[in-house]
């Protein structure tokens, strides 16, 4: 990418990031006693505007969900290039996907569910459906899941499918920038998912037809090496993931599967990784690494806030939360 060009964005976007929360405005929100006083802890902040529009402090959802739309809105029309935001916001667009697939199965309004967030037309993918249009790939993408769903009556078959096409099109997007920093954090989230995926296969005691289906292909690490590991013990100590970037951030989580069976803390390391991963941009003075970071500073902040919320909602208290929180960038 021409790095010249991402000048007058990175300029602006470094003003942009003193609007992002740091560590110590979560540590203060988690300490109220309530989803109001959380809430009340905002008032100094973007999310000020969107508190005053609701009636109840448990619509909270609607404040993370118009926040973050606003800033996707924002940050799409300062990048000369989609590409960075693309790679943090695709999943966004599969999601809709999916639900728009399911809500034509299911004959159901499912309109609540969809993410207003890059260039996702609902009226025109459900016209699309309707008139069995398939004008581009995703429209051809959509009518071969369907076709697959009504061979075996599967809905799991619909995530498959759209994960798989999903990643694919992330690494392909990734290699298009020819941006190191893009391609490492393509590959890496596929090792974090197929982990992920593996341990769960072998807590369910899935077979390996169903792994090879849900693998993701294109990570550091190959299709085989899972397959051969489905039925062997994995622990930290396993050679398969000792050279990965990852490798520190699985450690833990890899005995603690082989220990208790369970997956604790994965989602957190594997977004601790990817918060560390950006950190040095912050030394970049311009470039496409800036528009992606602070893509992914502000995903980390929405998580970081709903888990204070949820947490603030079911009454939990302030030490459990701070366990429960990310990293962040600023």
């Amino acid at each position: 990418m021409d790095r010249s060009k991402f000048i007058q964005s990175s300029t602006r976007l470094r003003v942009l990031e003193k609007e992002l929360l740091k560590s110590e405005n979560f540590i203060r929100i988690s300490e109220g006693d309530s989803l109001e006083d959380a809430l009340r802890s905002l008032s100094d902040t973007v999310y000020n505007k969107y508190i005053n529009k609701i009636s109840s402090p448990t619509e909270y959802e609607y404040i993370l969900k118009e926040e973050l739309t606003r800033f996707y809105d924002e940050l799409y029309d300062i990048s000369p290039s989609k590409i960075p935001i693309l790679l943090v916001t695709l999943k966004y667009f599969y999601h809709n996907l999916k639900v728009l697939i399911k809500e034509d199965i299911g004959k159901k309004d499912l309109k609540d569910l969809y993410m207003n967030i890059g260039d996702f037309d609902l009226k025109e993918y459900r016209d699309a459906l309707i008139k069995g249009s398939k004008k581009n790939k995703y429209f051809e993408l959509i009518a071969k899941v369907e076709e697959i769903y009504e061979e075996k009556k599967d809905p799991q078959l619909i995530d498959i499918y759209l994960d798989n096409a999903y990643f694919k099109e992330l690494l392909e997007l990734a290699k298009e920038s020819e941006v190191d920093l893009f391609i490492k954090y393509a590959k890496n989230l596929i090792d974090f998912t197929n982990i992920r995926t593996l341990l769960r296969a072998k807590k369910q005691k899935k077979d390996s037809e169903f792994l090879r289906n849900v693998i993701i292909i294109g990570g550091n690490v190959r299709e085989e090496t899972y397959m051969d590991l489905l039925n062997r013990d994995i622990s930290s100590d396993t050679d398969a993931f000792k050279k990965l970037d990852i490798y520190k951030y699985i450690k833990e989580a890899l005995d603690s599967f082989k220990e208790k069976g369970n997956l604790s803390n994965f989602e957190k390391e594997m977004d601790n990784y990817f918060i560390d991963l950006i950190k040095d941009v912050k030394y970049i003075t311009y470039g496409p690494e800036i528009i992606f970071a602070n893509a992914l500073a502000k995903e980390m902040e929405i998580k970081n806030l709903r888990i204070i919320l949820v947490s603030k909602l079911n009454g939990l208290d302030s030490e459990f939360i701070r366990e429960k929180l990310r990293d962040s960038y600023v």
